[in-house]
C-alpha cells in the first residue's frame, strides 16, 4: 500500500509535467511553423513579383539564376540556421506544371527527377499554396516546404528551409520539463512518505490480523489508537472477528461430524440444489468418477463435474417430478464399472417449492455382477460338461439293457466306452474340485524348498509314454540348482497341464520343449510346442474356465477345459505371471515367471 501511494504520486507528477511539456512543445512548434510559413510565402510572392516584371519587360527569365540569387539573399537575412553542415539554409526550386525542374539554388536542376509527386507541388498545381514537412535522412532534420503557384508562365515557386530552430526550441522545452519532473519527484517523495505511513500503518495491522484469521487464528484482534475512521473500523473488525470465531467453531464441529459420517460410507453420495450446483459430494463418489475431491468441487454444476448423462438425467427427473428413482448404469473408462444409482428429492423447508434439490446414492456393484456372471457361466458350463458324459453312459446302458449285453463283443465295446466316459467324468469332477480348492486359498499349504530340475524330470518321465504314442519328442533344458519354495504337487500339476496340452495339440513327430532358468531374481519357465497354434482372437480367453478353441477336438482328446484355468490360478497363488505367445500353424509358447 505504501509503495502504491508513493508510486501513484510519482506517476501523477510525471504525467502532469510531461503532458504540460508535450502541449507546450506542440503549441510552440505550431506558432514557429506558422511564422516560418508566412515568411516563406512572402519571399515566394516577392520572387513572383520580380519574375512578373521581367516578363512584362520582355526579358527572358533565367529561373536557375533567380533561384541562386534569391537563395543567397534570403540566407544572408535568415536566422533559420547557423549550422556548418548545411551549405545553404534556404533552397529555391522552380517547377513547371508537368513536374519538371526549371531551376534550383542548391543542385544542378538538369539532373533532378520529376517533382510532380511531391505533396506541396500537387497542391500548388491545383491553385493552392502547398506546404509539407519532410525529414531529410542525409541531414537528419525536418525541412519545411512552401509551394506557390504562378499561373501566367505555369510555374511553381517552391522554397524550403530546415527547421533547426524548431528542434532547438523543442530540446529546450523538454530540458526544462525534465527539471520540473525531477523537482516534482523530490517534493512528492517527501509528502508521499509522510502521508503513506499514516495511512498504511493501521491498514497493515488490519491486513496482518485478517491473514492470521484466514489461517485459522480466530482469536486475533487489532489495536489501533487513532482518533479517526480507522479506530471505528478496528472496533467493528474486532466484533466481527469475535462473532466469526463463535460461528466457525460451531460449524467446524458440525461439519467434522457430517464429513466423518459421509466419507466413511461405502456408497457414493452427491447432492445438488435446484440449479444443479453441487452442495455435497463424498470421497467415494469422487473416486468412482475420477474427480479430485476438495473445496473447489462444491458449487460446480453437476453436469461439469460428473460427465455422465444418465446420472444427470436421473437427478433432473427426480428434482422435476419430485419422485425417487433407481437404475443401473455402466460407466466406461480404463475399467468398466456397473453402478446402482438411487436418486431422491431433498425436502424443502419452503412450502412454496416442491424440493430444494436432489441427492444421488451410488453403489459400485461391478464385482457383484462379475461374480454373478461367473457363477452363472460356471453352473452352465459344469452342467453342460457333466451332462455330456452322463448322457453317453445312460445311452449305452439302455442299449445294453435292450439286449446288446448278450453279444459279448458289442457289450465289451460298450462297457469300454462307458468306462472312458466315467473316467472323463471323474477327471472333470476332480479338476473342478482342484480349481475350487486353489481359488479359495490365500496361501498354499505343504510348502517347502525343492529342486526344480527334479520336479521337471519327473513330469517329463510321467508324460513320456503319452508323447511316444504320437511321436512327440520331449526336450528338457533346465538349469541346475534352481530352488523353488512351493507345494511340489502343485508345481507338478502346473507343468503336467501345460506339457500335456503341448502333446495333445501337436503335430506328428513334433516336439515339446521345457526350459527353466533364473533371471533378475525370478524363475522363468517356458513350455514351447510345434503344434497347431492358437488363433489371435482366442489368446485373451484361453485361461477362462471351460473355454476351448476347438470344442469338438478338445473333447475328443479328453480335455475338460479347466487345465489352463488351473495353471493360471496356481501361478497367481505364488504371485507369479503367465503369458502366451502363439501363431496359427507355428506352435504355442507359455512363459511363466515365479519369484525365486
Amino acid at each position: 500500500m505504501k509503495k502504491k501511494i508513493f508510486l501513484y504520486y510519482i506517476i501523477l507528477i510525471v504525467i502532469g509535467v510531461s503532458v504540460t511539456g508535450f502541449f507546450t512543445s506542440e503549441l510552440t512548434q505550431r506558432f514557429y511553423k506558422n511564422e516560418v510559413e508566412e515568411k516563406l510565402k512572402n519571399s515566394a510572392n516577392l520572387i513572383k513579383y520580380n519574375i512578373s516584371e521581367q516578363i512584362a519587360a520582355g526579358n527572358k527569365v533565367d529561373y536557375n539564376k533567380i533561384a541562386v540569387n534569391y537563395a543567397k539573399l534570403l540566407d544572408a537575412s535568415s536566422s533559420y540556421t547557423n549550422s556548418s553542415q548545411i551549405k545553404s539554409s534556404t533552397r529555391i526550386t522552380f517547377i513547371d506544371y508537368s513536374g519538371n525542374v526549371l531551376g534550383e539554388s542548391d543542385t544542378d536542376y538538369r539532373e533532378m527527377e520529376n517533382h510532380s509527386n511531391r505533396k506541396e507541388v500537387q497542391e500548388a498545381i491545383q491553385g493552392k499554396t502547398g506546404s509539407d514537412v519532410r525529414f531529410s535522412k542525409t541531414l537528419k532534420m525536418n525541412f519545411l516546404y512552401i509551394a506557390v503557384p504562378f499561373d501566367t508562365p505555369k510555374v511553381v515557386i517552391r522554397i524550403s528551409v530546415p527547421l533547426i530552430q524548431l528542434k532547438n526550441i523543442d530540446r529546450a522545452i523538454w530540458y526544462y520539463t525534465l527539471i520540473g519532473i525531477l523537482a516534482g519527484v523530490i517534493l512528492t517523495t517527501l509528502l508521499a512518505l509522510k502521508f503513506s505511513s499514516s495511512v498504511t500503518k493501521p491498514i497493515n495491522e488490519l491486513i496482518a490480523a485478517t491473514k492470521e484469521i484466514s489461517m485459522g487464528n480466530y482469536s486475533k484482534r487489532v489495536n489501533i489508537n487513532a482518533k479517526d475512521e480507522f479506530s471505528q473500523f478496528a472496533v467493528s473488525f474486532n466484533r466481527m472477528a469475535a462473532k466469526l470465531e463463535e460461528v466457525i467453531a460451531e460449524m467446524t464441529d458440525k461439519n467434522l461430524k457430517v464429513d466423518s459420517i459421509i466419507n466413511s460410507m461405502i456408497s457414493g453420495i452427491a447432492a445438488v440444489d435446484t440449479n444443479y450446483k453441487v452442495m455435497l459430494i463424498n470421497s467415494i463418489a469422487c473416486e468412482m468418477f475420477g474427480i479430485k475431491n476438495g473445496p473447489g468441487v462444491i458449487g460446480i454444476n453437476i453436469i461439469e463435474l460428473i460427465r455422465n448423462h444418465q446420472i444427470n438425467h436421473f437427478l433432473k427427473e427426480t428434482i422435476e417430478k419430485n419422485t425417487p428413482l433407481s437404475n443401473e448404469i455402466i460407466v466406461s473408462g480404463p475399467e468398466e464399472k456397473i453402478l446402482r444409482v438411487y436418486t431422491s428429492p431433498i425436502k424443502s423447508l419452503d412450502s412454496r417449492s416442491l424440493n430444494s434439490g436432489g441427492i444421488a446414492v451410488i453403489n459400485d456393484i461391478t464385482n457383484v455382477k462379475k461374480l454373478e456372471q461367473i457363477r452363472t457361466e460356471f453352473v452352465s458350463n459344469v452342467t453342460h460338461e457333466l451332462k455330456t458324459p452322463l448322457t453317453s453312459i445312460r445311452g449305452f446302458i439302455e442299449t445294453l439293457r435292450g439286449g446288446a449285453i448278450e453279444d459279448r463283443e458289442v457289450a465289451d465295446k460298450f462297457l469300454e466306452i462307458i468306462d472312458i466316459e466315467a473316467e472323463r467324468l471323474y477327471m472333470l469332477i476332480n479338476d473342478i474340485l482342484q480349481l475350487s480348492e486353489i481359488e479359495t486359498k490365500q496361501k498354499d499349504s505343504n510348502i517347502s524348498t525343492h529342486n526344480f530340475k527334479s520336479i521337471a524330470e519327473e513330469v517329463l518321465l510321467i508324460l513320456k509314454d503319452s508323447a511316444d504314442k504320437k511321436g512327440i519328442k520331449l526336450i528338457g533344458e533346465i538349469e541346475d540348482n534352481i530352488k523353488i519354495v512351493a507345494n511340489r504337487d502343485r508345481i507338478k500339476q502346473m507343468l503336467i497341464n501345460l506339457i500335456d496340452n503341448g502333446i495333445k495339440y501337436n503335430r506328428e513327430n513334433g516336439s515339446v520343449t521345457l526350459k527353466a532358468y533364473k533371471y533378475e531374481g525370478k524363475i522363468i519357465i517356458t513350455v514351447k510346442d510345434t503344434g497347431i497354434g492358437i488363433a489371435k482372437e482366442h489368446l485373451a480367453r484361453i485361461f477362462e474356465r471351460f473355454y476351448r478353441v476347438d470344442k469338438g477336438r478338445s473333447r475328443s482328446m479328453g480335455g475338460t477345459g479347466l487345465g489352463l484355468s488351473i495353471v493360471k490360478h496356481i501361478v497367481n497363488l505364488y504371485s507369479g505371471d503367465i503369458k502366451v505367445n502363439s501363431t496359427t500353424g507355428s506352435g504355442t509358447e507359455f512363459t511363466i515367471q515365479l519369484p525365486a
